[in-house]
């Protein structure tokens, strides 16, 4: 039995580790499996499910390792792909972008929605460590749409402000 502080602790170290993850409170760990069974969690990521998702996490949440940490941008427009690989290319591997006291940043992580210069699809951007993917989505975005991308890193001495500074330098003005 579980004292109503010591649930609330717990949610907190979860949704420190994942904060788009769906808790569900059992009574004798009875659950209704249609939560568990059959969620297709492993399907292709739609680019409508990824943006919601990031659209409600939280920015810069500690980890149960206190050194870890969240960092999520938006950045309205488009960015050009090239400059783009190679931004993400220093920052995991030339490991060569620092924070304000000269550590470097360290990405265990990376995810993001993003809107590329002459892509009429949406983007998906996934890192892992000195990994990365961009992928075209089957999602279009709307012809009069707002384009906004929306980043997530994890990491260590990630410093918000040093990566939107990067990041919307890469935007396109138009």
């Amino acid at each position: 039995t579980l004292f109503r502080s010591q649930l609330d602790s717990l949610k907190t170290a979860i949704r420190s580790i994942n904060g788009s993850v769906k808790l569900l409170e059992t009574q004798r760990s009875r659950v209704d499996l249609s939560n568990v069974l059959d969620l297709h969690a492993y399907d292709r990521l739609s680019s409508a499910s990824l943006q919601e998702k990031v659209q409600h996490m939280e920015t810069t949440h500690p980890h149960l390792d206190q050194s870890i940490i969240t960092v999520t941008l938006e950045i309205p427009g488009n960015i050009i792909e090239d400059q783009l690989k190679l931004l993400i290319e220093n920052l995991l591997w030339q490991k060569n972008v620092t924070d304000k006291t000269g550590n470097p940043m360290e990405v265990i992580r990376l995810k993001g929605l993003l809107s590329l210069k002459n892509k009429v699809q949406q983007i998906i951007l996934q890192g892992v460590h000195e990994l990365y993917d961009l992928e075209e989505t089957l999602v279009k975005w709307e012809k009069d749409a707002d384009r906004t991308n929306r980043l997530v890193f994890i990491g260590r001495s990630l410093d918000k402000d040093i990566l939107k500074q990067l990041f919307t330098s890469l935007v396109l003005d138009e």
